[in-house]
């Protein structure tokens, strides 16, 4: 090699040697430049955990808050405003309806009634001057008269009864009314005119009920409306001993015509 030819390849190499650290921090530099923000980029987003951290603080404090005023609401308050919602609730929806209630049953004359475990069967309807066999007693000078309801019944209990509770709201035969008449009738059997008489269990015994009338009150052919009395029973077990019937209301009712009827 000449002298020449060293010399050359000698500042070759110097100044490849001057040229690479240069290359080097140059592709460093464009390193650093391709992972830098790019320029407008709106910034970091925030750690999705923090933000459902933060989310289910914020509904544990108003829930919180809600049950610590609820607490605070008297009990009273919150049953009325309840029950103000549900009836305002009903009346966008039509309104209460009225409970069903069952009508007084209703028979016609010889058709039997179980009512204050008796059987009643109305016979028919008179109006007299002077019947016979009844626990009734017109005055002849007034013009008054006698109407009477002519009854078939059964004792149904087991024990012999009384016909008549001589009292305003009996559950037994004098519990029979006409719609008009405020005084109850005298009972008697039909066959000997006993008053009162008693009613043996599951024997079948006519009675006449009796009410005394002024000479305008009723005439043969009025339509009358009778209603036959029905009631609970009951065994006294202190004070009241034995059986009695009581809680007595309408447990039928009945329309007729007063006509004269033959008792056999």
């Amino acid at each position: 090699m000449t002298r020449k030819e060293f010399h050359f390849l000698r500042n070759a190499y110097a100044i490849r040697g001057a040229l690479l650290p240069a290359a080097r921090t140059h592709l460093r530099l464009y390193a650093v430049s391709v992972k830098a923000t790019p320029p407008g980029d709106p910034g970091a987003q925030p750690d999705a955990r923090g933000i459902v951290a933060a989310n289910a603080s914020a509904r544990a404090k108003v829930l919180g808050w809600a049950r610590r005023s609820i607490d605070l609401v008297p009990t009273s308050w919150l049953i009325t405003g309840a029950g103000a919602v549900l009836l305002g609730a009903t009346a966008i929806f039509g309104g209460l309806e009225a409970a069903a209630v069952d009508p007084t049953p209703r028979v016609d004359v010889g058709e039997t009634f179980e009512g204050s475990d008796l059987e009643m069967t109305v016979v028919g309807v008179e109006l007299s001057d002077d019947p016979d066999n009844v626990m009734a007693f017109p005055d002849e000078e007034k013009g008054e008269r006698v109407l009477v309801v002519t009854v078939d019944v059964v004792n149904t209990f087991d024990k012999p009864r009384k016909s008549a509770a001589l009292q305003q709201n009996s559950p037994v035969l004098d519990g029979i009314r006409i719609d008009g008449i405020d005084d109850r009738p005298e009972t008697s059997r039909a066959d000997d005119g006993l008053g009162y008489p008693t009613l043996q269990p599951d024997v079948p015994t006519r009675i006449l009920l009796a009410w005394i009338v002024g000479p305008d009150d009723f005439h043969d052919g009025d339509e009358i409306r009778l209603t036959l009395p029905d009631s609970t029973h009951y065994v006294g077990q202190s004070i009241m001993r034995g059986d009695y019937w009581t809680d007595v209301v309408v447990g039928a009712t009945l329309t007729t015509t007063i006509e004269e009827v033959a008792a056999p």
